[in-house]
C-alpha cells in the first residue's frame, strides 16, 4: 500500500512538471493602471540623482515615460516635478 501511494505521489508530480514550466514563463496579467515610472520599476529617488527631492528635466532624461509626460507631472511648469506633483497624480489614477 505504502509503495502504490509513493508511486502515485511520483506520478502526479511528472503529470505537473510542464506545466509549472508554463506557468514559469507566462507573463504577469496586466494589473490596475500604474504610472509609468512605478511600472518599470523606476523610482521618484532613482531619478533624483542629485537628492533636492525634485526631478529636473534632465534627470527624467533617464526614464522614457516620465521624459515623455513630464508637462504632464510639473502640474506648476516650473520645470522640476516635486514628489507633491506625483503623489497628486497617483492620487488622481
Amino acid at each position: 500500500m505504502m509503495k502504490a501511494s509513493r508511486l502515485f505521489v511520483a506520478g502526479a508530480a511528472a503529470a505537473l512538471l510542464p506545466l509549472t514550466a508554463v506557468l514559469a514563463q507566462t507573463p504577469p496579467a496586466p494589473g490596475p493602471a500604474e504610472p509609468p515610472a512605478q511600472r518599470q520599476g523606476t523610482t521618484f529617488e532613482s531619478l533624483d540623482t542629485n537628492s533636492d527631492d525634485r526631478i529636473s528635466r534632465s534627470e527624467a532624461e533617464a526614464s522614457s515615460d516620465v521624459k515623455a509626460q513630464f508637462s504632464s507631472y510639473d502640474v506648476n511648469g516650473d520645470g522640476f516635478i516635486e514628489r507633491a506633483e506625483v503623489n497628486a497624480a497617483n492620487r488622481s489614477q
